[in-house]
């Protein structure tokens, strides 16, 4: 995960935003497919990390694509994991902006709707 944060600074002070990412998936006789499935590279026999899960997975590709919006939750809850809260916020250096209060919680609106009618609730004196 820490990788990952770091290719989305890099990708944030270049300025480049992928609009796909591709999953890795192994070519069969490559050191790449050895690392994946095993976990170590062959070359040094230390271990390499290697998302199994699709969260680990769905987290990186949210880095990787920090300024689309679907991904932002993601993208907050990756970097509370990697300690990397420094990101979050509204920085010129921050990935993304975390509201303290949700504007598309209906709880949260000013006026709420009476549930029977769909029509606002009047507040006569």
């Amino acid at each position: 995960l820490h990788h990952a944060v770091q290719l989305a600074e890099y990708l944030r002070d270049q300025n480049i935003m992928p609009k796909q990412v591709q999953d890795f998936y192994p070519t069969p006789a490559t050191l790449s497919t050895c690392m994946f499935y095993t976990g170590y590279d062959p070359r040094t026999m230390e271990p390499v990390y290697v998302p199994i899960k699709n969260r680990d997975k769905a987290r990186q590709r949210a880095l990787i694509q920090y300024k689309k919006p679907q991904n932002k939750k993601l993208v907050v809850e990756a970097l509370k994991e990697a300690g990397r809260e420094d990101l979050i916020g509204s920085d010129k250096k921050a990935l993304v902006y975390e509201a303290t209060r949700d504007f598309k919680n209906p709880k949260n609106k000013q006026h709420k709707k009476n549930k029977r009618s769909g029509k606002r609730k009047s507040f006569k004196k």
